[in-house]
């Protein structure tokens, strides 16, 4: 059988890759669709909304309407739809996430210094529109103003992901359940995470002093997703508190990633932001819960100026974490030229030994919101930029290597692939969501799977949402019994997901005790349902786990299987880790 692997966990190789050659387009020349009117672009963010296996992205602006807009990748270049076509004080940031549980991402965006409200727009996937708006609902309404940065993640570790919040004018970080009827739930219950400052510096003139920044990483290796906001990242304690914990001297743009990939932990980099500081990345060197036990290492030789762009990302495909930073270059509404006409945008080429290598991508360029994205759909990552009012409107997008075919997870040049990944290799990320499992899946590379069940969104369902994140399932697993007793129902499940394979992965046998009658009551039971099996048009397999090989004669019990299966009716699949 060689279609197939199934992964314990997802592996991953290093590779060797030359740096990037990027072709640069803009709006400016007619290579994408204006972004509206507005001279004041605000939030940006990253997600396939269409399901078609590229990142889309959307703008968001506060000067005039539409307050939304969506580009759509198509074959010919991008789409531009509105989301919003209202206007709206559009503050930075924005956030993705399934909030109706309904199979396709929806968008979070709040209000700036104008504004009270935290809005969510609810995903009409499949019937989009360019000149419909998307159904708008309130998740904050009344209080403070201001709401800089919005990120989604299990910080409770309940099983279901919350959103956590910016509030600047109440100087809060605020978290929220989602509501269990979210599309009539006016106003949601939000607690605060932490109030004071988040190491906010502002920049030379005393303005932008404010703390924002957030993203989600499993810090501390205990398996729960922590937050990170302003310089600090947050062990939940239970109970609705939770611990910060210092890591550098300034917040604003925040990111973490393994840099260093022997490392126990993961590092934290971090940007000024709204500000002018010092563009640093930390490793822990002991307990991540102490501060002191975070070590700074600064990327560049001078102070980052109002450094709004941050992401991370494997740029160069090397297997390595790269990092992507960048400067505005205009900030000041009245003023008609440039506050900084030498900005810069930088990727930082790390080797996976927390060393890194400069490359200067722009001068002069204004970036505000900067992203790393597959844009285009062929597997590498791109660039976006929206800056903020240098030279607004306006949209730039840097392709990396121009537009290829897309790469498939485990190509190169010792293995042609495709590799295929078994789903289970994910189960706790989809016991907890899982359509941002899907996602993950997809952004990996992987096309063909392994799977077999729902997940609770029935067979019809589940089958559009794998189809809309471009997965083919090629073997359908099947309990032991159930292939005993009912064959025609794992034949069923297997044509109604269009796989090729029906596999078995456990025999029941006591633990620790598999003996030979347990290995021909299988044999039996293999051969009777793969000749039923091939007889509908399927394969069978058996995959393994290393019980099998308890000593039997002059071999073993796998051999004994191997030996009295029918190669016609039974195949295997090895367990790879």
């Amino acid at each position: 059988m060689n279609r197939c692997l199934w992964l314990f966990p997802v592996l991953l190789s290093s590779l060797t890759a030359a740096e990037p050659r990027w072709s640069h387009l803009s709006s400016r020349n007619g290579d994408l669709p204006a972004p509206g009117a507005s001279t004041q672009q605000t939030g940006a963010l990253v997600a396939d909304l269409d399901r078609d296996g590229a990142d889309d992205f959307v703008l968001g602006f506060r000067q005039t309407a539409p307050a939304l807009v969506w580009y759509r990748r198509t074959g010919k270049g991008w789409d531009r739809y509105v989301i919003e076509k209202d206007f709206l004080t559009v503050e930075a940031g924005g956030a993705v996430h399934d909030i109706d549980g309904d199979g396709d991402p929806d968008v979070v965006f709040g209000g700036d210094w104008q504004s009270k409200e935290v809005w969510w727009w609810e995903n009409p996937y499949p019937d989009f529109d360019p000149n419909i708006s998307w159904k708008r609902h309130v998740i904050k309404k009344g209080g403070k103003t201001q709401h800089h940065d919005q990120v989604f993640g299990d910080f409770k570790n309940t099983g279901k992901p919350q959103i956590v919040f910016w509030n600047q004018g109440a100087k809060s970080l605020f978290i929220a359940d989602i509501p269990a009827d979210p599309r009539h739930t006016e106003a949601w219950l939000f607690a605060p995470v932490y109030s004071g400052e988040a190491g906010e510096k502002g920049d030379a003139s005393g303005a932008f002093k404010y703390a924002e920044g957030t993203t989600a990483a499993d810090i501390d290796g205990d398996g729960v997703v922590d937050l990170l906001a302003g310089n600090y990242w947050f062990k939940y304690l239970g109970g609705g508190q939770f611990k910060p914990v210092k890591v550098g001297s300034i917040g604003g743009r925040i990111a973490a990633g393994k840099f260093i990939e022997s490392s126990k932990h993961p590092q934290i980099v971090i940007a000024p932001g709204d500000g002018s500081g010092p563009l640093r990345w930390y490793e822990c060197t002991g307990d991540p819960l102490k501060e002191a036990d975070w070590k700074g290492h600064d990327l560049l030789d001078r102070d980052m100026i109002h450094g709004h762009s941050l992401d991370v990302g494997d740029v160069d495909g090397d297997g390595h974490l790269d990092i992507f930073a960048a400067e505005m270059a205009k900030w000041t509404e009245s003023r008609p030229d440039s506050d900084n006409p030498k900005a810069e945008a930088w990727i930082f080429y790390g080797d996976g030994q927390g060393n890194f290598r400069k490359k200067v991508l722009a001068t002069g360029h204004g970036f505000h919101e900067g992203k790393l994205a597959d844009l285009d759909g062929d597997g590498d990552l791109d660039i976006l930029n929206k800056p903020y009012n240098w030279d607004a409107p306006r949209i730039d997008v840097w392709l990396n290597n121009g537009t290829g075919p897309r790469k498939h997870a485990g190509t190169g040049a010792s293995f042609k692939g495709p590799l295929g990944l078994q789903l289970y290799s994910l189960r706790h990320q989809f016991q907890k969501n899982v359509p941002l499992a899907l996602d993950y899946v997809q952004k990996f590379g992987f096309i063909e799977i392994e799977g077999g069940g729902d997940y609770g969104y029935g067979r019809e369902r589940f089958s559009r949402m794998l189809e809309a994140h471009g997965l083919k399932t090629i073997c359908s697993f099947v309990d032991y019994k159930t292939l005993r007793d009912n064959p025609d129902s794992a034949i069923s499940n297997a044509k109604a997901f269009g796989a090729q394979y029906v596999v078995v992965a456990w025999i029941p046998h006591e633990k620790g005790k598999f003996n030979e009658q347990n290995c021909r009551e299988a044999i039996a039971v293999f051969n009777k349902a793969g000749e039923r099996l091939k007889a509908a048009g399927l394969r069978f397999a058996y995959h393994l786990h290393g019980y099998e090989f308890q000593p039997y004669k002059s071999g073993t019990l796998f051999d004994l299987m191997v030996s009295e299966t029918k190669p016609e009716f039974v195949a295997f699949e090895m367990d790879v880790f």
